[in-house]
């Protein structure tokens, strides 16, 4: 996508991408900061599951540059694509650990995708508006999930 393109979408993307940490805020807070320990432990579970469904969303961008990147060349492709399903795997798996350890596993998975998304975007020139989106974002998420694990 040509760049004048990606600068007419950054509006949209930004209130999106922020307004999706609006969930994680909410959520971590409530695990921490309410009084009754049941809606606490909601607030975790819920923050959780958001957790892993935006860990998997992050997994599908890769899935779309693979497939969808002009200049992205065959091994790149295969190494994105095997990426992509894998989010959402670990994500799935920190529901089978205690809250705090899910937390942190989910965390850690959303710095990892970050670290991924941060070389490809990279690789495939992708503007740096769209790395700070998603350095900006990933950080909300990390620190949201480290707030959970803390008040588990």
């Amino acid at each position: 996508m040509r760049e004048s393109h990606w600068s007419s979408l950054f509006p949209l993307l930004r209130w999106l991408g922020y307004g999706g940490l609006l969930p994680f805020a909410a959520l971590a807070l409530g695990s921490l900061l309410l009084a009754e320990p049941g809606v606490r432990a909601q607030c975790l579970m819920l923050l959780k599951i958001y957790g892993l469904s935006i860990i998997s969303f992050v997994g599908a961008i890769s899935w779309g540059l693979a497939l969808g990147h002009p200049d992205c060349d065959l091994a790149l492709r295969r190494r994105l694509l095997i990426w992509s399903v894998l989010p959402s795997l670990v994500g799935c798996a920190s529901f089978v650990l205690p809250s705090a350890a899910g937390c942190l596993l989910l965390a850690a998975t959303a710095a990892l995708a970050l670290a991924v998304d941060l070389r490809t975007t990279t690789t495939l020139g992708l503007p740096p508006a769209w790395r700070r989106l998603r350095v900006h974002l990933s950080l909300g998420a990390i620190a949201a999930l480290s707030v959970g694990a803390l008040s588990a």
